[in-house]
């Protein structure tokens, strides 16, 4: 279009036409400040996020927190997009800045930039090789889009040149800050492939000296689930990011960011007479929304820096209590994860699909090895000169770390008072810890607060027990009551069984009960509370049998679950006062073996023979459906044309839950194993942390289950409850008779006949 005051000056005189150029710049530029409205609310976006990620991790220094490494502000292609658009400003090349704050806008948007890239840091941790790469490039291109922009704007006098000092700050602390994520991401490869080798290797250990017995003891099974704690959380990629030089680098440039960015917000006061001396009455396009753009991105940077100032506080006083003043030559090593990536990289064998197409091989092959030896000397310079900063920072830093010191003498003597069992406790688990190449321990606070995490999970679990579940579990003498739902001389709807699962015969047993006449609506909701609360773990042993059970079955119990919890419905059919009101015991159940078998046999006449005969491919509502009829004829068969007495089966039944709910439940040692060994190494920190929880909650009926010897005891398959029912059918063949005492210290007997157990309430 060219230049307006060039096309200005060729129309001469011609004032139609200088009037329609006029109205012509007037009308594009009357969008600008809508649009600068729309680069603020991005970064009022992007500043959320950053302020939410830096409360959470300083929320994590306190002493009994979790290391909380919060993936809300992530390196991932929506956030880049969201600052991308928050420094527009930085990218315009031909507005003209006419004022202090429409110059000072574009230094705020870059140091914006340099503090939000301090966030993505500990983002790194999480991610897989390929969307480190893409991440990393992309994050890239932003950068160097943004230093070229600056640069060819200082150049071209877009930019005001009394602010030169704080713009070629801002562009030396982007290019640091974005220098520290690359060098933090080509060593990462190397340092989880350490990390996941050494945590095999101490897992291989703790077997081979714990061995199997370990799980059928509560206390032996607390230090194991504590020692894998203290290895999923020394060896958390995160945690481990965080401990490398880099990190303390990022948060100097955090805080130099935000310093300056501060310092020229109070200077666009100081410099107010100069601009309007010179520069009378004068703004950028912009115009009203370059002041919004300004304020909330300082607001977004003023916080996260105080943040960081407590951060590299707290993480220089770790080395000041471990190594005093003293810094050794040691510190300027270059550990070999640093280069490691770089190396396989370059002693990778290139594709002979590539070479094919490329006449010289050698010039390739010697190109590539030139290329990797200058990535190699760079990142080791690169590394040197991050770890003189970090050293130089922490003598400046020494003074306050003198003063942090006294006062937490002075405010909290008690903190000093040594605590053996805590030293002691410290000394066993220190060999569980995963430390990077160079490291020689893990500094004792950060020890400290690993253990007081855990302990401190094990108690939150423990202030929230299954007290419901506890109360149905002690009704359980864990003998035939789990044998008895399923009678063989029941006659099969269809050609093939699908095989039983924990939860769905519970869920059918408790059905059956809600719907017998004559309960107190008290002993009914109990029940259910008990059963819930039972189902939600037996739920989880299920997921652990992939051999034995298939997922739609494991599915079809959560399904018909709902309805019976809710609003007292199985599939539909009411379970409520209506029918318990005008129904005897046995029309009961008998309507709901002929409503189960009516939808059993309406699926198998509607579906082609092949879903017909292959269970994976039933849906919930035709296995819940052969749940009911099986179980339900059972009952019926058991009574025969006996009386039907509401009140004892109600109490059967009860027995029977509980003594499937025990049989399933003594697996949850086997189960926080799992929970803690088979898992990746991105989701092993929040793996073993559900699994202390978890811990923390069932304890009391682990310990249940150790008083009376169940722990321990089962098939050699104990995640299938069909290889239970075969071993317990073993197991009754002699009749005994033993006695045992319930919950409220009654006698109950427990016959091994036909009789079940009948346990008062």
């Amino acid at each position: 279009m060219g230049d307006p005051c060039t096309m200005l000056l060729m129309m001469g005189s011609n004032s139609k036409c200088i009037e329609n150029v006029r109205r012509m710049l007037e009308k594009n530029i009357s969008p600008m400040p809508i649009i600068g409205l729309y680069v603020a609310i991005a970064s009022v976006s992007c500043g959320y996020a950053i302020i939410y990620n830096s409360v959470f991790m300083f929320s994590s220094l306190l002493p009994t927190n979790s290391f909380l490494f919060v993936k809300f502000f992530d390196l991932n292609a929506t956030w880049l997009t969201l600052l991308a658009v928050a420094t527009k400003l930085t990218g315009d090349l031909t507005s003209p800045m006419l004022s202090y704050n429409d110059n000072f806008s574009k230094i705020s948007s870059t140091l914006f930039l340099t503090v939000a890239m301090g966030q993505f840091f500990t983002t790194l941790g999480s991610m897989n090789g390929n969307d480190m790469r893409s991440n990393v490039m992309a994050l890239s291109i932003l950068v160097f889009t943004i230093l070229v922009d600056l640069c060819i704007q200082l150049r071209t006098g877009v930019l005001d040149f009394s602010l030169f000092p704080e713009i070629i700050f801002a562009l030396v602390l982007l290019f640091c800050m974005f220098i520290a994520i690359v060098c933090s991401a080509l060593a990462l490869p190397a340092i989880k492939k350490h990390a996941e080798s050494k945590h095999h290797m101490l897992v291989k250990q703790m077997e081979a000296t714990a061995g199997q017995h370990s799980l059928n003891r509560v206390e032996e099974l607390r230090l194991r689930v504590t020692k894998y704690w203290v290895m999923a959380a020394s060896g958390s990629p995160q945690f481990l990011i965080t401990r490398l030089p880099t990190f303390v680098f990022t948060n100097i440039i955090t805080l130099f960011s935000a310093l300056i960015s501060i310092l020229g917000y109070i200077r666009s006061y100081t410099t107010e007479a100069y601009w309007i001396t010179y520069c009378p009455s004068m703004q950028s396009d912009y115009k009203w929304s370059v002041s919004l753009i300004i304020h909330s991105q300082l607001i977004a940077v003023m916080l996260p820096v105080f943040f960081a100032a407590i951060l590299l506080t707290t993480v220089m006083s770790y080395k000041y209590e471990d190594n005093g003043i003293k810094i050794s030559r040691k510190e300027f090593t270059v550990e070999p994860y640093w280069t490691e990536n770089l190396v396989e990289w370059c002693q990778t064998p290139i594709s002979m699909r590539i070479l094919r197409y490329i006449l010289p091989t050698k010039l390739f092959h010697d190109t590539k090895s030139l290329i990797s030896t200058v990535c190699m000397l760079h990142q080791t310079w690169v590394v040197r000169f991050i770890k003189f900063c970090c050293v130089v920072s922490f003598y400046v830093w020494l003074p306050l770390l003198f003063l942090v010191n006294l006062l937490r003498k002075l405010l909290s003597p008690a903190h000093q008072v040594s605590n053996d069992q805590m030293r002691e406790e410290i000394a066993d688990l220190s060999h569980f810890v995963i430390l990077l190449e160079g490291e020689k321990q893990l500094p004792k606070p950060l020890m400290r607060k690993i253990i007081c995490v855990v302990n401190s999970h094990i108690k939150w679990g423990k202030n929230q027990p299954p007290r419901s579940l506890l109360n149905l579990l002690k009704q359980s003498f864990f003998y035939k009551g789990a044998i008895q739902f399923d009678s063989s001389q029941v006659p099969s709807l269809l050609s093939e069984e699908p095989p039983h699962c924990w939860t769905l015969p519970v869920m059918t047993l408790t059905t059956i009960a809600v719907a017998l006449p004559n309960i107190a609506n008290q002993h009914v909701d109990e029940l259910v509370r008990c059963v819930d609360e039972g189902l939600r773990y037996a739920s989880y042993i299920d997921v652990l049998d992939e051999k034995h059970v298939l997922k739609c079955i494991k599915n079809a119990a959560s399904v018909v679950w709902v309805g019976v919890k809710l609003h007292k419905k199985w599939l539909d059919k009411d379970l409520g006062d209506t029918i318990r009101e005008i129904c005897s015991t046995r029309e009961i159940i008998q309507g709901l073996a002929d409503e189960a078998e009516r939808i059993v046999k309406e699926f198998s006449s509607t579906r082609s023979q092949y879903l017909v005969e292959n269970p994976l491919y039933w849906p919930s509502n035709v296995l819940a459906a052969n749940s009911m009829y099986r179980i339900s004829r059972t009952i019926l068969l058991y009574y025969g044309n006996g009386e039907y007495q509401a009140e004892e089966l109600f109490r059967k039944l009860i027995c029977m839950i509980a003594n499937i709910l025990t049989a399933c439940l003594i697996n949850l040692p086997h189960l926080i194993a799992t929970k803690c060994i088979n898992n990746s190494l991105e989701e092993r920190f929040r793996s073993v942390d559900n699994a202390a929880i978890l811990f923390g909650e069932i304890e009391d009926i682990l310990k249940l289950f150790e008083e009376r010897q169940f722990l321990g005891i089962g098939p050699s398959q104990p995640l299938c409850i069909d290889e239970w029912l075969r071993w317990m059918e073993c197991e009754t063949q002699d009749p005994t008779v033993s006695t045992s005492s319930t919950d409220n210290g009654a006698s109950s007997t427990v016959e091994s006949n036909d009789e079940l157990v009948i346990v008062p309430m």
